[in-house]
């Protein structure tokens, strides 16, 4: 079982570079140890083991992307050599090799078996410790290796241990301390039994004292947490996601497939139902079950305090849920093998048969970064959209095809994600005014997610004047855009106010930026100036538009609202002007010629007339 997985992760060893979390995770891993002491109790609601393992190992085989992934999927080898243990012990019907499988094959494993994150190594240890866990609820060893067995305190301790290490890789190993140490209160009362209730006491006890320590700066550091969604997701949302990516390795559930996740769930349900009426596998449905509720349901509370959904959050569960598939697998290949073996290979098979395999994000930072370093100069700017970037930039300047660091700048600069800390159009102004007296060749932009932090999208606005000779070429999902020799910044206007509804949203003018020298390639852009209304409408939409000159044809069109899709009208500051930022870029389908631009307020749930402004013709040459 552990060759065939062996084989499967080479088979699949990645051949991208970094994620901007994977680049996040080196960085603090291998700065220094201040910064990594820092990081986790002063600037983000990380615990340490894992940073304090990634350094140590790099000091010893370096920090290329191959060797700090390796401490994963070393990590992947040693649960899936748990799980086999665990089902061995719990049942002597082949459970540890289907639950083997199963954990070694479903997809989502392929995510964080090679992210250089601390998901991998938090499940080897919370395996290892339901593995020791299931060794003290078990009367007995199996026959073939009773004569291994260890003395019962060393089992506690090892299982406090363990337990503790996952507590101190990842938070949400809080949910399967609680759910064991329930589990094993339950398994007390049914077989009231002293030494079982004593060694419950023990565990909470040790785990309680090597958490302790560590639990002012969780409370502190997650009170002033401002990187979460300050929305709210459903329950049953943060529950599908959870399931869907350990089935599908989706970081979402896609609308159109919701009736795969649901069929799981209800195997899930099926495979207990099963499991606790099969008597030689109650104990293995019962050790499955709670693995399963425990990090699901802390796991969705956490979400509804803090929303930020992903379905990684809930590794403790896949354990359980692998567990609990193994049991129906083995009830299922009671009465024919054959049919059991092909119930395995569905539910591994399925999500990949249907086109609904999920990876992780494809970023092309190294790509990125490669093609400012050979289409640059050591001279250049680089604008991070938003300043958390740099931390790509560390990693990838100082590797070849680069030869060292170049002058980057913030837009804005925070050390992680804050949905608060909105780029403001004068602080934009006063960042760049500083890199044009530099007199750059190139000022170039390297943006992912930017809109979080710049949802005005201010970053490229205030550059807009100057030859914007790259436009939008991707990496994956990371952008990069060049200006050459900037040594303009637009600047804030007012033109003909216009107010859509009375007392809603004021437009306070428009702006079309052109060169006389437009072609094929480039992009037309629209600046829309606009301010709060004394009611708050979050259904005024725009939509700026590239036609034929006689207006039959579109080209091109953006619709969205006017400050942007995550800036609507309720985060706008009072007399605070807000930017729209609208790109029309000039196709291959574009003829040669006069075209048209118009710019059109409208509402989106249509109670009232729309608005069409039309801000002449730009000739493409």
């Amino acid at each position: 079982m552990l060759l065939t997985t062996i084989a499967w992760l080479v088979a699949n060893f990645p051949q991208t570079g970094f994620w901007y979390d994977e680049a996040l995770t080196t960085f603090v891993a291998t700065d220094s140890w201040g910064t990594l002491w820092a990081w986790c109790t002063q600037i983000d609601i990380q615990v340490p083991l894992h940073y304090v393992v990634l350094r140590l190992w790099s000091g010893v085989f370096g920090s290329s992307e191959f060797a700090l992934r390796l401490v994963s999927v070393f990590s992947i080898l040693l649960a899936v050599a748990a799980i086999i243990s665990i089902g061995r012990r719990l049942s002597k019907h082949g459970l540890g090799y289907a639950a083997g499988a199963l954990l070694a094959f479903m997809p989502g494993l392929l995510w964080i078996a090679y992210e250089v994150r601390a998901y991998a190594f938090g499940l080897a240890l919370y395996a290892w410790a339901t593995r020791f866990l299931v060794a003290i609820i078990v009367p007995a060893d199996p026959p073939e290796i009773a004569g291994n067995r260890l003395f019962p305190h060393r089992y506690v301790l090892a299982y406090a241990l363990l337990m503790l290490g996952a507590l101190y890789t990842h938070y949400t190993a809080l949910g399967a301390v609680a759910a064991q140490v329930v589990l094993l209160a339950l398994l007390t009362f049914i077989r009231r039994s002293r030494p079982l209730l004593r060694t419950t006491i023990t565990i909470a006890i040790l785990i309680g004292i090597g958490f302790a320590p560590w639990l002012p700066i969780m409370l502190t550091r997650s009170g002033e947490d401002r990187s979460y969604y300050r929305g709210s997701i459903p329950p049953d949302r943060s529950t599908a996601v959870m399931l869907g990516f350990h089935l599908m390795g989706r970081d979402d559930v896609p609308d159109e497939y919701p009736a795969l996740v649901i069929a799981y769930a209800v195997l899930l349900l099926a495979a207990v139902i099963i499991g606790l009426r099969w008597r030689e596998m109650r104990l293995a449905t019962l050790v499955g079950l709670f693995s399963v509720l425990g990090p699901v349901i802390i796991t969705a509370v956490l979400v509804f305090f803090r929303p930020k959904l992903s379905g990684r959050y809930a590794w403790p569960a896949w354990i359980g849920v692998d567990l609990l598939f193994g049991v129906l697998v083995i009830a299922v290949a009671r009465s024919r093998r054959e049919i059991g073996m092909v119930a395995l290979i569905a539910l591994l098979a399925v999500p990949t048969f249907i086109g609904e395999r999920g990876h992780p994000p494809r970023s092309g930072y190294r790509e990125a970064f490669a093609y400012i370093c050979e289409n640059g100069t050591k001279d250049d700017v680089i604008l991070l959209r938003d300043g958390t970037l740099f931390v790509t930039a560390e990693y990838y300047l100082k590797r070849p095809p680069c030869d060292g660091m170049r002058y980057t700048v913030g837009m804005p600069m925070y050390l992680i994600t804050n949905v608060d800390g909105v780029l403001r159009y004068e602080d934009a102004v006063n960042a760049v005014t500083d890199v044009i007296a530099r007199r750059p060749p190139n000022v170039w932009i390297v943006a992912w997610q930017g809109d979080v932090m710049d949802p005005q999208t201010v970053t490229y606005a205030v550059l807009d004047l100057n030859r914007h000779s790259l436009v939008g070429k991707m990496f994956g999902d990371v952008r990069l855009d060049r200006y050459e020799q900037p040594t303009e910044i637009v600047q804030p206007f007012r033109g003909d106010v216009i107010i859509p509804e009375p007392d809603g949203p004021e437009m306070l003018g428009v702006k079309l930026i052109v060169r006389d020298d437009m072609t094929n390639g480039d992009v037309i852009v629209l600046h829309a100036w606009w301010k709060r209304g004394v009611k708050l409408d979050d259904m005024v939409r725009v939509s700026a538009q590239l036609t034929s000159a006689d207006g039959g044809w579109t080209y091109a069109q953006v619709d969205q609202p006017p400050g942007g899709w995550k800036y609507f009208d309720d985060r706008w500051l009072p007399d605070e002007p807000v930017l729209g930022r609208y790109e029309l870029p000039i196709g291959p389908d574009v003829p040669k010629g006069d075209v048209a631009v118009r710019y059109i307020i409208y509402d989106a749930a249509g109670r009232w007339k729309p608005i069409q402004i039309p801000m002449g013709t730009v000739r493409v040459h």
